[in-house]
């Protein structure tokens, strides 16, 4: 399948359908840890960073163009989807841009599977409503695959598809809501499409794009103060990147970085371009402790590229054949370089279980006192609901807890500070049943696993009953397939008659599907 197909020729003149052919260490590629449910599978959306979010509009889904709305909180790690503006936002589409200023989000134009758009939306990310802009002047002609920045109070837009490639370029000042066409000087780059453009200091950057009979990797820069275009030419040996459309740039420091498009195939690589040496470079990524390399993003185009907090986040995009909805962070280098101490978070926390340094609350276990904290304590939610309601044991300062060990008590507690402890087999069904009790479900689950990995002859009838009585399905299905497979010896043993003597029902379940 050839790349032309989702990044050459433009593909709005088939109607219906895109006719596609086509925290981690610094220089290490890693997934991105989240929980929520991301965005579908999609190409040709944007996704635009604004304070700690990350917001993901509309694309291509291989079916459809679609305008579902999505953010990415940077700081819980959690995706989730902005229901409340659907039905008010823009028309489903693909190859449009964004931008943002004061806390809102601007997207303008695209295709939406019939006709190629030129209106204008706002968002603003405080209320999560949206806005159809009336402007006044003479906005870009109705296109996509253009690329848009914003400087200074304004948005810029720059080349494009309107039914011919184009190089002309368009200004909105959010103040004044006025277009206009921005009266340049100098040799302007060449009509393009699915170029990238990036704000830089006092400039816009342009790289690469397609002319509708290659790729480009020209690379010019427009100065907003003069109006000047002027190209950029690299100095030294340094190879720039291949001829290519479709890629991502972001800004960091003193550098832009470029990843992927299609150079006529999906690319993965990286570039650095260093204003302060005009020169380009191929970043590889580190390479493992025992000479491996860490994995790379699969090449992709039509994907799109943020910068957040040192890093840069890469998401879905086109790999030629699968659209994709992977989530990857490269941690890029900073200027100044100081060594920085690993984080001390966890094991400051740990050492404050049991400390009554602090200390809010005290437990009584076993007749033994137990000092904790109440903020770490409500991660669990039976702890929140007796501090935040009119139980008895809110307005004690000690709480007798009946059913659990020191030990294993402890242990869950220790839990609820680092988010972290070590299971060990002998206790890990006393564990279990405290974290069924408390409802402290994650920690359910790991003790579930470890005693998944320990089911035997001798202890089968005992975690059956165990995941019986604590509603684990896993487990009991597993401790009942492991029964039936063995059950000529399980039945033999003492944990199998003593189940048989307090819960004859077990016992009556696995006859009958012997």
């Amino acid at each position: 399948m050839s790349a032309r197909k989702e990044s050459g020729m433009p593909t709005d003149i088939i109607p219906d359908k895109v006719d596609e052919s086509m925290e981690g260490i610094v220089n290490q590629w890693t997934m991105v840890k989240a929980v929520g449910e991301p965005p579908r599978l999609r190409s040709l959306h944007v996704g635009i960073v604004v304070n700690d979010g990350l917001y993901i509009f509309g694309g291509y889904d291989g079916s459809n163009r679609v305008n579902d709305f999505y953010k990415f909180d940077f700081k819980f790690a959690e995706w989730s989807r902005i229901t409340s503006a659907a039905s008010s936002g823009p028309s489903a589409r693909d190859r449009h841009i964004a931008v943002s200023w004061q806390n809102s989000i601007y997207i303008f134009g695209g295709y939406d599977g019939g006709n190629r758009v030129n209106d204008f939306w706002r968002f603003d990310t405080t209320n999560n409503t949206w806005t159809l802009i009336e402007s006044t002047g003479t906005p870009p002609t109705p296109r996509h695959s253009h690329s848009g920045v914003e400087y200074n109070g304004s948005m810029y837009i720059f080349a494009g598809y309107d039914g011919n490639y184009r190089s002309d370029f368009h200004q909105y000042d959010f103040k004044t809501n006025k277009w206009s066409a921005v009266n340049v000087k100098g040799v302007s780059p060449k009509a393009r499409y699915r170029t990238s453009a990036v704000a830089y200091q006092n400039k816009m950057l342009v790289v690469g794009g397609h002319d509708g009979a290659k790729h480009l990797n020209d690379f010019y820069q427009f100065n907003f103060d003069t109006n000047v275009w002027q190209l950029i030419e690299s100095k030294g040996s340094t190879i720039p990147p291949s001829p290519r459309d479709s890629h991502s740039a972001i800004i960091f420091g003193n550098s832009m970085y470029l990843f992927g498009g299609s150079t006529g195939a999906a690319r993965n690589d990286l570039f650095e371009f260093r204003f302060d040496t005009r020169q380009w470079r191929e970043i590889r990524p580190a390479q493992a402790k025992d000479g491996q390399q860490y994995q790379v993003p699969c090449p992709r185009f039509c994907h799109t590229g943020v910068v957040y907090n040192s890093s840069l986040y890469i998401f879905g995009g086109y790999d030629g054949q699968n659209r994709l909805n992977d989530f990857v962070q490269f941690k890029l280098a900073d200027e100044i370089n100081v060594e920085i101490p690993n984080s001390s978070l966890v094991s400051d926390l740990r050492k404050m279980l049991n400390d009554p340094t602090f200390s809010d609350v005290t437990f009584l276990v076993e007749k033994t006192p137990v000092y904790a904290h109440k903020l770490l304590c409500s991660r669990c939610s039976y702890f929140r609901a007796m501090f935040e309601g009119n139980m008895r044991e809110s307005q004690q300062k000690t709480i007798t807890i009946q059913d659990v060990s020191h030990s294993i008590f402890l242990s869950m507690l220790e839990y609820l500070y680092t988010d972290d402890v070590e299971i060990k087999l002998e206790f890990a069904m006393d564990l279990f049943v405290a974290a069924d009790q408390f409802g402290v479900d994650r920690l359910k689950k790991l003790c579930e696993k470890k005693m998944l990995a320990s089911i035997c002859v001798e202890n089968a009838a005992t975690l059956l009953q165990v995941a019986y009585q604590h509603n684990a399905t896993g487990l009991r299905q597993s401790c009942l397939d492991f029964i039936l497979w063995n059950f000529d010896v399980v039945s033999k043993t003492a944990a199998f008659e003593e189940m048989g003597r307090s819960n004859v029902d077990l016992v009556f379940e696995v006859l009958k599907r012997r």
